[in-house]
């Protein structure tokens, strides 16, 4: 007879679970503030291997070891603990990722970040591996509580981060854990309930003051001008206001310009990105016309329609109105931005801009915008548009930009006027992407490489860069129009970047310098030898790594020195080196490495004690779901992240709705117990995925021009059967194993979390090599390898 699961466990289970994914995505965005985006995700991936780490632990525990009971009720009080605590000390360590080839004494930090951060995990991984090992006559319920918990957790993230901030949002999952903790042992164990209740309450005190109590450290590498970020934000008369939200954090900082004029920007995650706001010195409506490089197009239209994609601090918004046009659409993805610019302070400073009757706002995916937008328009600018911030759940890693694919520039043509003129600025590195994008999107509209094509094109596009002494400029500019340039525009433009001390680098007729003239006019533009690393190949929907400079396969032992070991504080630093590609592949190393340990160490141990009858296939059913879900789930974010528009949207939206639906297909699987149901459900998931990837894009050209809520219940729709059936597998695959191995379970627990972190940074690798239409596809094979491991399995048996 099954035992009966009491009900505070399965109360304890949800508040946990919604803790502790509340924790990784507070400690993923807090992360992308005190370090580069890119070791956000790699500290946080890391410290997720806790929970592989918890399930080993409880394996290897002996039969006769003390009572599970007292050590489930101990590890779940120390939880809640660990969390504040485990935050607090990271936050006091000098870990500077970019100086990891300076000394010994990086690597001991490296080292003390890792165990701070990975501690609450292991702890919780312990309480719930426990909870599912204790309990496993009722996996199933078990499975539902822990992934509807989770589902509202990424719900309540979204929430929570604008409302209490980063630290704060730790204090209230580590308050959601004591919760939990103290549902867990208040029947059996009052003292110990009595303490976590207090710790529940002192977290709950906490919130309002974290930001004090424990600072978000910022690290000594980012700096504006010299000047370190962190003194900035920690001078009053500079700081002004911050804003927290789940895709990044806003700083306003005041300083004076020159003349002793009072200044603003807008900081993004500390420094991964900047904005001006614009402050003029009269009302716009009375400003002359500006004549510089960016302004210089506006002036071949009378009163121009003008999109602004990133509209941010509101300059080219500015920029826009001073120089005649007749309206202009004003389109930022980040509402902390948007927020700030319309607050009544801000508008007295910047003459009220973003009030203008020729304004409109927009809190937006540009594309999306786009794509519902029956516009044409005169002059599109997309100033500086990189988004280095990280968006994710746990694990996952922000999708690059879609301003920039083929698909983008696609759009761009289709939304022009019959001169229109597109604008981009970029760093100098990416400018011979911009031309052979623009390049092959042109061609492809134009019905191939033909000669007239080429020469068409050539003399419809102009690009200009920042004039440096050495290196690469980290500002040029990159112009498209849809008729060509006359020789007498070309030679106007030219004096302006005269003027403006700016370096032409093509100017048709004029100035036509190698890569750009080959790539430009040329019959062959990918194949164009280029003077610096950068990639030709345009980035597309399906792989948008625009950003992305080195292939893997062109990846060497001196680019990982080179990322690590530099201690030079610039921003451009990171843009000339391929720190998420050496950060992703060291990553991938060290999951290769804790896997091993996790699969082996166990596997031994079960030799010796005579319990490692069917291990190896044990591996093989939950790592490859492992793997499947988490590969499947990144995939599906990254397909919906141009529907849906909105990051927080799209986090919301696709997490919650495949975790709770994936909660409540492992509730719905308890009926069916014939031998073969763990196969046969890894099957139907399969299929169901292959289904929905096909369905997918229909659904989303379809319903792309909808507004806002439709175009999330259509998501919703195609997401919840597929979240339903990948719910299935785990818990009847569990349920089999209990009959057989039950002393396994904890381990099949932990390779599965294990598993799970492997997948997310491997789909991110596989997306940038293949794109995500064949990461779905390499999911799909990862639950038909679960699905042969699992009926391997029961064969034999």
């Amino acid at each position: 007879m099954t035992e009966r699961t009491p009900t505070p466990v399965y109360l304890a289970l949800s508040m946990l679970a919604a803790a502790t994914l509340l924790l990784e995505v507070s400690l993923t965005r807090i992360l992308s503030v005190t370090l580069w985006y890119h070791f956000a995700f790699m500290v946080v991936s890391t410290a997720l291997f806790g929970f592989g780490a918890a399930g080993v632990a409880l394996s290897l525990r002996r039969a006769d070891a003390p009572s599970s009971d007292r050590a489930l009720v101990g590890f779940a009080a120390a939880t809640p603990i660990a969390f504040a605590v485990g935050y607090t000390l990271f936050n006091r360590i000098p870990f500077e990722p970019l100086r990891l080839g300076d000394g010994a004494i990086q690597w001991a930090y490296l080292v003390a970040a890792y165990l701070a951060i990975s501690l609450p995990f292991f702890l919780a991984g312990l309480t719930i591996a426990g909870l599912f090992s204790r309990y496993s006559g009722t996996i199933h319920r078990l499975y539902l509580f822990d992934l509807v918990g989770a589902g509202v957790g990424s719900l309540g993230v979204v929430e929570l981060l604008p409302l209490t901030g980063g630290s704060g949002t730790v204090f209230v999952a580590a308050a959601l854990a004591g919760a939990g903790a103290t549902a867990l042992c208040v029947a059996t164990h009052r003292r110990l309930a009595a303490l976590t209740a207090v710790v529940t309450l002192a977290s709950v005190a906490a919130v309002p003051y974290a930001d004090r109590l424990v600072p978000v450290r910022i690290s000594a590498d980012k700096n504006i001008g010299g000047v370190a970020i962190s003194e900035l934000l920690s001078d009053p008369n500079t700081h002004k206001k911050q804003v927290w939200n789940s895709i990044s954090r806003v700083d306003l900082l005041e300083y004076s310009g020159q003349g002793g004029r009072k200044q603003r920007a807008i900081l993004i995650d500390a420094g991964t990105a900047l904005t001006r706001v614009a402050h003029p010195s009269r009302p716009v409506d009375a400003l002359p016309p500006l004549l510089d490089e960016e302004s210089f197009f506006l002036g071949l239209f009378d009163a121009p329609e003008v999109l602004v994609i990133g509209s941010g601090g509101g300059r080219e918004v500015v920029l826009a109105l001073r120089n005649g046009a007749g309206h202009v659409s004003a389109v930022e993805i980040n509402p902390a931005i948007n927020e700030m610019m319309t607050d009544p302070a801000m508008a007295e400073f910047t003459g009220g801009v973003f009030q203008h009757p020729k304004v409109e706002l927009f809190t937006d995916e540009a594309r999306s915008f786009l794509r519902r937008s029956q516009t044409r328009y005169d002059f599109i600018h997309c100033p500086h548009t990189i988004s280095n911030a990280s968006m994710a759940s746990g694990a996952l890693s922000l999708a690059e930009s879609y301003l920039l694919t083929l698909e983008a520039f696609a759009d761009y043509r289709a939304h022009l006027s019959a001169a229109g003129v597109l604008l981009i600025t970029r760093p100098e590195a990416h400018l011979p992407r911009l031309f052979s994008t623009a390049r092959v999107a042109y061609d492809s509209a134009t019905f191939g490489f033909l000669a007239s094509s080429a020469r068409q094109f050539g003399d419809s596009v102009l690009a200009w860069k920042q004039a440096t002494a050495e290196g690469l400029s980290f500002y040029a500019g990159f112009v498209y129009r849809a008729q060509p340039f006359t020789p007498a525009e070309v030679e106007r433009f030219a004096a302006v970047l005269h003027q403006r001390h700016l370096e032409p680098v093509y100017l048709p007729g004029l100035v036509e310098r190698a890569p750009y003239a080959e790539i430009a006019r040329g019959g062959q533009p990918l194949s164009v030898e280029l003077p610096f690393p950068a990639m030709l190949e345009p980035a597309t929907d399906d792989r948008p790594f625009f950003n992305q400079r080195v292939p893997f396969s062109d990846l060497e032992l001196s680019d990982l020195t080179r990322v690590f070991g530099t201690g030079e504080q610039s921003r451009m630093s990171l843009e000339e080196r391929p720190v998420a590609e050496a950060a992703l592949l060291v990553l991938l190393i060290e999951s290769a490495a804790v896997a091993l340990l996790v699969v082996l160490v166990p596997l031994l141990v079960f030799r010796r004690r005579e319990l490692s009858g069917g291990a190896l296939r044990t591996v093989g059913v939950f790592g490859g779901l492992g793997l499947a879900y988490i590969i499947v789930e990144v995939g599906l974010i990254q397909r919906l992240n141009l529907f849906l528009g909105q990051p927080t949207l799209v986090f919301a939206t696709v997490l919650a709705t495949l975790l709770i639906g994936s909660g409540l297909g492992a509730g719905f699987s308890a009926r069916f117990t014939m031998p073969l149901a763990p196969t046969l459900a890894c099957l139907l998931a399969a299929l169901v995925v292959v289904l929905t990837a096909s369905v997918l894009p229909l659904m989303v050209d379809w319903a792309l021009a909808w507004s806002a809520p439709p175009r999330v219940a259509v998501a919703v729709g195609c997401l919840f059967p597929v979240g339903f059936v990948m719910g299935a597998p785990f818990p009847l695959a569990l349920s089999r194993l209990r009959e057989r191995a039950a002393g396994q379970i904890p381990w099949a627990w932990g390779i599965n979390g294990v598993a799970s972190v492997i997948g997310s940074i491997s789909a991110i690798i596989l997306g940038m090599l293949f794109g995500y239409s064949a990461v779905l596809t390499i999911g799909v094979g990862f639950y038909l390898l679960a699905a042969a491991a699992g009926f391997v399995r029961q064969s034999r048996a």
